[in-house]
């Protein structure tokens, strides 16, 4: 009796999980807001003005086209031929999925659109959708590996006694292997799959089959390039452009609101506005909030102990609500046009997992 209760509560949390978490986010950005002082945030978003806030539509809506040129590149890449406007409506009801959800349903709902829309295999769907992934996760770690190693070999020294400042050199090391070896671990991943995929059951099963189903989709659908070598090149290089344009837009809203007062070595900016975005592979709240933030304020202020902590946060908070806001618009308007529902997707999920 007393196990089907628990049984019974269990299954209802699962029910609710999402509200929960819903809830939890919605009071941890309160938090924040109120951490950094509400009309401090307030008077900053002011400082950006009318021709910042239009920098920003403009370059954010660069990237919104790039990624539904790629999307579409990547398609025929595999022999299928889809609309770019297919394309670039999927790509906005998959931001705004991940930003309304912490389970990475975007991908999920590319998946479904495309094979509707499109009326292609579900596996041509998937293998696209994985290559898309698995492309940006290679060039955002190496951003990441190049940035710590320009960092290590810069001439940046600590002018505090902070020991982090004083074994800065030590860290940056650390942290070079690290992403190395993080690196390393994903090309013997797509390599050597089996093999990896054998150690990692032994810890979980259940990520081991992820793994390998994740890994195989990928390799199905690279095969397909062979044909279409300079298309996988040209796909690289928009997506290089599609991330420099993302930290460049981040990078502009730390110059306009740090002003001149505080001077921070560009490396230490991309490294940060890099690690948040790393963060997001795993969410844990919907869209990142409260965790991306506080991962690149922490970044940012190991380096320089001198800028409030407050002061670094409530930057990567404004410019998150940007983000936010734009793709409430597009991503709505993205979904609207395809009558998409967050259960729709959850259930597309279950049938394909």
């Amino acid at each position: 009796m007393m196990e089907e209760e628990n049984d019974k509560f269990v299954s209802k949390l699962r029910k609710y999980k999402g509200f929960f978490i819903g809830i939890a986010t919605i009071l941890l950005i309160i938090f924040m807001i109120v951490v950094v002082d509400f009309i401090s945030l307030i008077n900053r978003i002011y400082i950006i003005g009318f021709f910042g806030l239009l920098i920003f539509i403009v370059a954010y809506t660069t990237t919104f086209i790039l990624r539904g040129v790629k999307l579409k590149l990547i398609f025929k890449g595999i022999d299928q031929d889809v609309s770019f406007t297919t394309s670039y409506f999927t790509t906005g009801v998959s931001f705004i999925i991940n930003d309304l959800t912490p389970a990475k349903l975007g991908d999920f709902a590319k998946m479904a659109i495309f094979k509707d829309q499109e009326t292609l295999k579900l596996s041509d769907s998937i293998c696209s959708i994985t290559i898309e992934r698995v492309l940006d996760l290679v060039i955002i770690f190496s951003i990441s590996c190049i940035t710590v190693i320009c960092l290590y070999f810069s001439d940046f020294k600590g002018g505090s006694t902070s020991i982090l400042r004083q074994n800065i050199q030590v860290i940056l090391l650390l942290s070079t292997i690290f992403l190395i070896g993080i690196f390393i671990f994903f090309l013997l991943l797509i390599f050597k799959t089996e093999t990896i995929v054998n150690i990692v059951r032994k810890f979980s099963t259940k990520l081991a089959d992820l793994l390998r189903n994740f890994i195989i989709s990928f390799k199905i659908g690279i095969r397909n390039f062979k044909s279409h070598k300079k298309k996988l090149v040209f796909i690289i290089i928009i997506n290089y452009i599609i991330w420099i344009i993302e930290i460049l837009i981040s990078i502009i809203f730390f110059i306009i609101l740090l002003g001149d007062k505080y001077q921070v070595i560009i490396f230490v900016l991309i490294l940060a506005i890099v690690l948040t975005y790393l963060s997001k592979i795993f969410p844990i709240t919907p869209g990142g909030w409260g965790i991306t933030e506080n991962i690149g304020t922490l970044v940012i202020f190991i380096f320089y102990p001198e800028i409030p902590y407050t002061l670094i946060l409530s930057i990567f908070i404004i410019e998150h609500l940007f983000r936010s806001g734009y793709l409430f618009f597009y991503g709505g308007t993205s979904m609207l046009h395809y009558n998409i529902k967050l259960k729709d997707i959850d259930d597309f999920k279950g049938k394909i997992s």
